[in-house]
């Protein structure tokens, strides 16, 4: 009989010790595919789905609908992105399920440079940036990057982290 006239302050316990740790880390969905990609948070990662060489030195690629392209190719009126590799006097592979952990982001703010929209992965040995354009004025928005993407890489968002 002892137990049971406990009960009700053990569970009120339990109950304010689980609501207040809801309180202190919480997920939030995904970003609108409308956000601007200078909204993703550091700690999200870009996933290879495909293998792709990169070139020696400090190569860059281009990537537009889900293919790779060259600069003379693209429609600078459609989104389109260019990758940056670090410099290294070898050719490497980025390979499938091989993730690029995005450690900060630059929003073009009408800079005369084309490619303005920029997602980091300062702490990659193997790339460095990727810079992005939407084909228009603006900042180039989730959708458009996952344009860009087609099926040769995949954006995964990080979950939000509230109160530390």
């Amino acid at each position: 009989m002892r137990l049971l006239r406990h009960l009700p302050v053990v569970l009120a316990l339990g109950l304010f010790a689980f609501g207040s740790s809801s309180c202190l880390v919480a997920q939030s969905p995904d970003l609108p595919d409308n956000a601007p990609i200078a909204t993703i948070g550091a700690g999200s990662t870009i996933a290879i789905n495909v293998d792709i060489l990169l070139p020696a030195n400090q190569g860059t690629l281009y990537f537009q609908n889900g293919a790779v392209s060259t600069w003379e190719q693209i429609d600078k009126k459609a989104p389109s992105c260019r990758l940056t590799a670090v410099e290294s006097p070898v050719v490497r592979r980025l390979v499938p399920g091989r993730k690029l952990v995005i450690t900060g982001t630059l929003q073009n703010n009408a800079s005369v440079n084309f490619y303005g929209d920029v997602l980091q992965f300062e702490e990659d040995a193997t790339v460095s940036k990727l810079e992005c354009s939407p084909g228009h004025k603006g900042a180039m928005s989730i959708a458009e990057l996952k344009q860009v993407f087609g099926g040769m890489f995949s954006l995964i968002q990080a979950p939000a982290v509230v109160g530390e």
